[in-house]
C-alpha cells in the first residue's frame, strides 16, 4: 500500500471531529513530507483549514535560511504559513533536546483550538527510538507505551498519522515527489542518543531482522492497551479515595502497594504533574503509613506534595512562596490588592471590619515579621494566641506564611477575611469586609 493510502486511511479510523488542520513543519524530510501529504489530502477537503507553523529555535547559523525555505515551500503547497521564533529556558539538569521541544510544543498550542488537529511527522522509526530511551532509563509502563496515534494536546488534538511508515518509506516518497527539504546538521551529531540509535543501532538490528519496527510497533500497542487498562483501575480506585483536591490516606492505603502507587501515578498525571522516582513513591506510601502529625514533604519540579489532616495535597510553587516585604494598600484607590505570593485581597461594603482613617496607613505584613503573637478576635472570646488561631481556621500549613495581616497604622485590625479585632468593629452595615483568595 502507498503511503498516501496509508495516510489517509489512518484519519479514517480517527473518531474526532475537526475543522482545521496544523502541520508541525519544520523543514526537514519527515516534516516535509507531513505538509505534502497534508496538502495532497486536504484538497479534497475544503471545508478543513490546513496551515503550516514553523516553530524557530534559533539554535543553527541558518535558521532564519530555514525558515524562508519553509515559507516558500509552503506557498509552492499552496498552504497557508506562519513562524513562531522561541527562546530556550533550559532549567538545571534539563538537555537542549528536551527544553527545545518543551518551546516547541507550547508554541504550536497557541493554533490549537477545540476544532484542531495538531499533525506531527513521527514514524515508526521514531517509535523505536522512543521505546528504546524508555528502557535506558528505567521507564515504567507509561514511558514503555511510548508515542500514542493520537492525544489530547492543548484544546484540541494531537495525531501521528505516520507512526505505522518508516523512514525509509518517506525518503521514497520525497524523492518520487521531487520535494526540497532541510539537512539539519545536528541531526548527525553521535552526542545526541536518538542519533546513536538511528544511525547506529537501528540499522544493524534490521540488517538481521528487517520486520523490526513492525513488530516493535505490534509491542508498544500491546503495552498502550495494558496502559489503558491501569487507567481505568486507576480511576476507578480513585472514585474511592479522592476529593477535588487531595487523596484520603485512610482509604488509600486499603488498596494493595501495587495498586497505591498506581493511583498516586494517576493522580499527578491528571494534574499535569511529572512522575516521581520509585524512590519517592515508596516514600509517600510510607509516610501516609506514619503517625497522624507526621509531615510529609515530597518535591517534584511543580511543587510538593503534602499531607494534611489524613489528606495528600499537591501544593504547587506559587502556594509555597513565602513573602516577608511590607505591602502598602491605599485602599480608595485599590479595591483589590495583589499580593507579591501570588495571593489576592479585597475590600468590600457592609462588613463589620471599620474602614481606615483619611490619615491612617493601612498595611498588609505576614506571619514570619509580626512583633505579636495574640490577637483579640471578634469571632472568639479573649485573647488567642495566632498560631490557636490560625489552626482554628484549619488553614493548610503552607499558607500560614501566606496570609495577609491588616494593620491600620501599628494596629493589627484584621487576619485576612478570618477574624477582625474587637478593637475595630464597626457599627452594623457601616464597615467593610474583606476577601483573601490563597490563589487566582
Amino acid at each position: 500500500m502507498s503511503l498516501f493510502r496509508n495516510f489517509e486511511r489512518s484519519f479514517t479510523k480517527l473518531d474526532i471531529p475537526f475543522t482545521k488542520v496544523v502541520v508541525a513543519y519544520s523543514g526537514g524530510l519527515d516534516s516535509s513530507v507531513l505538509l505534502k501529504l497534508s496538502q495532497q489530502l486536504f484538497t479534497k477537503h475544503p471545508h478543513i483549514a490546513l496551515v503550516a507553523v514553523h516553530v524557530n529555535h534559533g539554535l543553527q547559523q541558518q535558521a532564519k535560511q530555514w525558515q524562508r525555505h519553509c515559507q516558500e515551500q509552503a506557498e509552492l503547497f499552496g498552504v497557508p504559513f506562519v513562524a513562531e521564533s522561541v527562546e530556550l529556558q533550559i532549567k538545571p539538569r534539563e538537555s537542549i533536546e528536551s527544553a527545545a521541544r518543551t518551546a516547541r510544543y507550547a508554541a504550536l498550542a497557541k493554533h490549537v483550538d477545540s476544532e484542531s488537529l495538531l499533525l506531527t511527522a513521527h514514524h515508526a522509526d521514531d517509535q523505536f527510538e522512543t521505546l528504546m530511551l524508555a528502557l535506558k532509563r528505567g521507564s515504567g509502563l507509561s514511558g514503555l507505551a511510548a508515542m500514542p496515534d493520537c492525544r489530547r494536546f492543548a484544546q484540541g488534538h494531537l495525531f501521528r498519522p505516520l507512526l505505522v511508515s518508516t523512514r525509509a518509506d518517506l525518503q521514497c516518497y520525497a524523492q518520487e515527489s521531487d520535494l526540497s527539504w532541510i539537512e539539519d546538521p545536528s541531526n548527525q551529531s553521535m552526542q545526541f542518543d536518538r542519533n546513536f540509535l538511528r544511525h547506529q543501532v537501528l540499522p544493524e538490528l534490521t540488517q538481521r531482522w528487517p520486520q523490526l519496527l513492525q513488530t516493535v510497533q505490534r509491542s508498544v500497542t500491546h503495552l498502550q492497551e495494558s496502559k489503558h487498562l491501569i487507567d481505568e483501575l486507576a480511576a476507578s480506585d480513585m472514585r474511592n479515595c479522592a476529593l477535588a483536591d487531595s487523596i484520603d490516606c485512610a482509604q488509600l492505603l486499603l488498596l494493595s502497594e501495587a495498586r497505591c502507587k498506581n493511583v498516586l501515578r494517576f493522580w499527578l498525571n491528571t494534574q499535569s504533574w511529572s512522575y516521581p522516582s520509585q524512590a519517592q513513591l515508596q516514600q509517600v506510601v510510607a509516610q501516609c503509613q506514619a503517625k497522624a502529625d507526621a509531615k510529609v514533604t515530597i518535591s517534584l519540579p511543580q511543587g510538593q506534595i503534602r499531607r494534611f489532616k489524613g489528606r495528600l495535597y499537591l501544593v504547587d510553587k506559587a502556594s509555597l512562596f513565602e513573602q516577608s516585604e511590607v505591602d502598602v494598600w491605599d485602599m480608595n484607590a485599590q479595591p483589590c490588592l495583589e499580593l507579591q505570593n501570588g495571593s489576592r485581597l479585597s475590600w468590600h461594603k457592609g462588613g463589620r471590619l471599620l474602614p481606615p482613617g483619611s490619615a491612617q496607613r493601612v498595611s498588609i505584613r505576614f506571619r514570619d515579621e509580626l512583633s505579636i503573637d495574640s490577637f483579640n478576635s471578634a469571632e472568639r472570646h479573649g485573647h488567642r494566641s495566632i498560631k490557636k488561631l490560625l489552626q482554628e481556621a484549619h488553614l493548610k500549613p503552607w499558607l500560614r506564611n501566606r496570609i495577609p495581616f491588616v494593620f491600620y497604622d501599628e494596629h493589627l485590625v484584621a487576619i485576612a477575611d478570618l477574624y477582625t479585632s474587637k478593637a475595630f468593629l464597626a457599627e452594623r452595615s457601616e464597615g467593610i469586609r474583606l476577601k483573601w483568595q490563597a490563589s487566582h
